[in-house]
């Protein structure tokens, strides 16, 4: 055997023992964090993201993209279905499942921290989730911060779910909240609203990671965000006051946790351990707690933030308890959706991202349930996306 040959075939023999040795050890640190490889790789893949939500706020650039109007990603519309509803051409867009088999309509208010549309991330898990539940999914695209306040965007979702029920006669009672992140606290403070207002209160609400006080005073704060590898709690404390507008930070429709959470629908959350927001969770709970609540968390050991967008297996849990929640049933609604979903993933084109991030290529494990180069390709796929909040 030649030299060359010799020297190749000795450093690819030493690659592969270190992916193998690497390998193992992720799976040994999965077993002794309880969770899985899967959530592993996908949270050491964003530490090395360049996340604008660990930036500093740059106001003149927020006002000026958030003055410009919204235009969905023609690409993305066409190979994934959207539609417009009605004359809202330009604000609130429409998905069907593959499947239809409820009659339920998901509203679905994104988050991004109150200054980012929709990124490709979302559009792929908005997506799942449609697939997952069944259920036809409403977008409405609020006008964003800083050019845009608290007042001026609840309006505008306001005046979209009453549209669902006044014009197109869609019971209130089959409309679901559903919200990640800054969305999941303004479907807090819509419910809020809502009832204040005497209108027709949704079937339900799920909040996903959700922000419900943008004070971010919270102490437990502080011990979470070391292991907070998305989200930066200074960061978004400015962007959050620059939403409230001439509101007080503690007003329940900037900060939906101080107000009166009694009389609202059932509301299901979800939220992780390793995450700044998990501390909202933990206050929602103690307070659901004490008024007896029909509010329901679930707290995930060890997760990332907004970690039910991903797909791991903590994912899928979280949305056969959704599932579960309103259909009374444990599994998920076909066994062929994750192809389906899979396909759409691949078919979203480059031109929806908002911008371009770096390639990740931390190790996976080989002992999980899926192959390597699988969970490879969907670190690649999620994290090249901007998953801030």
């Amino acid at each position: 055997m030649k030299t060359g040959h010799k020297i190749f075939l000795g450093l690819a023999t030493a690659v592969t023992a270190a992916a193998v040795g690497s390998a193992i050890a992720k799976s040994n640190q999965a077993k002794n964090q309880e969770r899985s490889v899967k959530s592993l790789v996908f949270e050491d893949a964003a530490k090395v993201l360049p996340l604008t939500v660990k930036k500093p706020v740059n106001f003149e650039k927020g006002l000026e993209e958030s003055s410009k109007p919204f235009i969905f990603p023609e690409q993305v519309k066409k190979n994934m279905g959207f539609t417009e509803i009605d004359w809202f051409t330009d604000d609130t867009f429409v998905l069907e499942p593959k499947n239809k088999t409820s009659d339920c309509i998901l509203f679905y208010i994104h988050g991004t921290d109150f200054w980012s549309n929709p990124t490709r991330f979302h559009y792929s898990f908005f997506k799942k989730l449609t697939n997952k539940l069944g259920a036809k999914l409403v977008l409405p695209v609020y006008p964003k911060a800083p050019a845009h306040t608290a007042v001026e965007i609840q309006k505008m979702l306001l005046d979209r779910y009453m549209y669902l029920i006044e014009e197109n006669q869609i019971p209130a009672d089959k409309i679901v909240f559903i919200g990640d992140g800054a969305g999941g606290g303004l479907v807090l403070s819509l419910l809020q609203k809502i009832k204040y207002q005497t209108l027709p209160m949704p079937k339900q609400a799920f909040l996903i990671s959700p922000w419900l006080d943008v004070t971010n005073s919270d102490p437990k704060i502080a011990e979470i965000q070391p292991q907070d590898k998305l989200l930066n709690a200074e960061v978004l404390k400015e962007k959050g006051e620059l939403y409230a507008g001439n509101l007080d930070l503690m007003h329940p429709a900037v900060s939906p946790i101080y107000g009166d959470l009694t009389g609202l629908c059932k509301i299901t959350v979800f939220a992780g351990t390793r995450e700044i927001f998990c501390a909202d969770a933990y206050t929602l709970q103690e307070i659901a707690d004490e008024y007896e609540l029909d509010i329901d968390v679930n707290i995930y050991k060890n997760q990332m933030h907004f970690f039910v967008g991903l797909p791991i297996p903590e994912a899928e849990e979280a949305l056969a308890i959704m599932a579960s929640e309103l259909y009374g049933v444990e599994e998920c609604k076909s066994d062929c959706e994750e192809e389906a979903v899979a396909e759409d993933e691949e078919a979203i084109p480059d031109e929806a991202e908002p911008e371009q991030t770096e390639e990740v290529t931390a190790e996976p494990e080989a002992i999980e349930e899926a192959p390597a180069e699988e969970v490879k390709e969907e670190v690649t796929e999620v994290t090249e996306e901007k998953t801030e909040e």
